[in-house]
Order: C-alpha cells, then structure tokens, then sequence
C-alpha cells in the first residue's frame, strides 16, 4: 500500500471570501473527495497548503509519502503561485500528480500560451494583449472577448466581456487594469459553439517505457447555451462557473457525449492531443474550443490540473467514457506512482 499526500489550497475563513474568489470554497470538498477515492487502494495524509513552502516541505519530509497528488491553485490570490507546490515538489524529488511547473506557469500566461500554439499550427484566435496604460488601439476585429491575461476558473469574465465597439472595448480592458492589476487579453470572438476536450495520460511512459498510458481522449463535452436568455453572452463567464443563482449558471448545460459529426470529433480530438503535447501538460487537462459557425475550431483555453470534482467536467467525461471516479483518480495517482518506481530504478 503506497502513501500518497495530498497537498490543497488551505481553505480561507468563509468570512474573508470576495466575489471572485468563491471558487475557493469548494477545495476542501475536493480534497475530501479525492481522499475518499485513493483510501480504496493507499494510505492518504491531507496538506492544507496555506502558502509557506518551507513549512510544506518540513511536513513532507516528517511523512516520507511515496507521491504527492496536487491540488493546490495558487495563493495569495494569485493564479501565477500555482506553480510553488511543483518546484518545491520537484527540489525534494518527490513526484507528484499533474503537469509539471513549467506547464503551469506558461499556461496561466494566455498570450504566451496562444504564441506557442500558433508556432505548433494549432488554431487560436486572433489576439491583441494591452498592458495597463497602453494606448487602447484595436488591430482585430469586432467582436472581440476581454479577459484578465494570468488568470483561471473564468476569473475577470462576465456578460460584458464580450466589446463589440470600441467604447465597450475601452471599458472592459481598463477594468481589467483596475481590478486585476495586469495586462488585459483580447482575443475574436468565435461565435459559435463550445466544447471542452478532456485528455487523460502521460506521454513520458509511451516514449520512454512502453507503458499504456499515452494520452487518450476522453468523450467530449460540449456547453450548450440554447436556453441561454437574449441579452446574455453565450460564453462560460464566472457566474455561469460558480453561482448556482445566477441565470448563466442555469442556462449554461454541458452536453457529454457532444452530439457532433464524426469529422468534427476527429478534428478536435487530433488538436487537443497536439495541444497537450505542445505545452508539456501531463497525467489530466482540457483543452477549451470555440468552432465558427462555418466549422472551424479554434483552441480558446488550456487548462492543466483541471477541476477533479466529483460533478466537475473532467470526472463527467470520464464516467461517459467508462471510468468511474474513484478509478479516474486512482488512474491518475498511479501516474505519479510509475514515476516514483522510474525514479528508484534509475537511482
């Protein structure tokens, strides 16, 4: 029986909680979850993580787990200390489950992320980054999404986010400034449907040892916004993510298996495997289109380490595609587990 810790975001005082942070709320739950899957198979140690590395490693080290399975999202309120748990995973040598530390810090930079792909061939949106204070000169096309440049879990977008003027532009982006304090990402608006495509895996062990586990597809999802009042954006904005009151959060229904053709499925399923192989993502991710109404697809987000909930979209496609939760993350565990055995054999 292996021990594995899992290390989660240290749960703030209810108290304290803003409106953009109310995605926090659920990671005890999360954690609780995951923890309730691995005890099927190992002993499990939870690590509230509340931002002090150090202290982190010290418990670490008491407890000598044989890998770690990462659930921690950033501190502090920023997304980009997400990438703090990984290294101070990989000094000790300890694996652990998820994408690597470079993957996260590229992929919560949505230009950087957006520059990479189009040097790969995989199609993104057109995009224009403003830093604050810049001169906001529009060189795309109307309409067009604003959205905070390093940020997740719909963070910074809202009904409004879609500008399609200039005076609706210059609103959303220096909004973006001041509540974020960061560069604002616009991107054309695709207006069409959306889908998520969950990919499970790591590529290391096809390449390396022959292990089963190369990445695979997961059955895709798609967010249908059909019932979606007139006035409100077809897009997953904040509200439609995380407020279950909300009139997004009701009219945004996601649809799995996604009823498309099969040269569709084909087509995404063949960009999200590039996708996931160009940013180095590993064990789980999912990778976010927008396809035209004339058919082309286009990848409008990445996001490694995704939601594991139990009803989240990730565990939702893998249950269509025949594993059911426990399993999804058992699965992913033994990822970091094969790595560990790699790690003693070449020790």
């Amino acid at each position: 029986m292996s021990h594995i810790a899992i290390i989660y975001n240290s749960v703030p005082d209810r108290s304290s909680i803003t409106h953009d942070l109310k995605s926090e709320l659920g990671l005890l739950q999360v954690a609780e979850g995951v923890a309730d899957a691995l005890r099927e198979k190992h002993r499990v140690s939870l690590l509230p993580f509340t931002g002090d590395v150090i202290f982190l490693m010290e418990q670490l080290r008491a407890l000598q787990p044989d890998a770690a399975f990462n659930l921690f999202e950033g501190a502090f309120g920023l997304s980009m200390s997400e990438v703090f748990v990984p290294i101070a995973l990989d000094l000790m040598r300890l694996p652990f489950t998820g994408s690597p530390a470079k993957t996260l810090e590229t992929c919560v930079q949505k230009s950087k992320t957006k520059r990479i792909l189009l040097r790969r061939s995989v199609p993104t949106p057109r995009f224009q980054v403003f830093q604050p204070n810049d001169e906001i000169q529009l060189a795309l096309s109307f309409p067009v999404i604003v959205k905070p440049e390093h940020e997740d879990a719909s963070l910074g977008i809202t009904n409004e986010s879609v500008a399609r003027d200039e005076a609706a532009l210059k609103q959303q982006v220096e909004l973006i400034w001041k509540q974020f304090r960061q560069a604002a990402l616009c991107e054309e608006f695709i207006d069409g449907r959306e889908f998520n495509v969950a990919i499970i895996g790591d590529s290391a062990f096809e390449n390396h040892l022959g292990h089963p586990s190369a990445p695979r597809v997961l059955p895709i999802s798609e967010i249908s916004f059909e019932t979606m009042p007139e006035g409100y954006a077809r897009i997953v904005s904040y509200k439609a993510k995380w407020e279950e009151e909300s009139i997004e959060y009701k009219e945004t229904k996601p649809v799995c298996p996604a009823v498309i053709d099969l040269k569709l499925e084909l087509e995404l399923k063949q960009i999200a495997l590039r996708t996931f192989n160009a940013l180095g993502c590993r064990d789980y991710a999912r990778v976010d289109f927008r396809v035209s109404r004339d058919g082309k697809p286009f990848v409008v987000d990445v996001n490694p380490n995704p939601d594991i909930s139990k009803d989240a979209g990730l565990a939702r496609c893998a249950a269509v595609g025949g594993l059911d939760y426990n399993t999804l993350i058992l699965t992913i565990a033994d990822f970091a587990l094969n790595r560990k055995l790699t790690q003693d054999a070449e020790d």
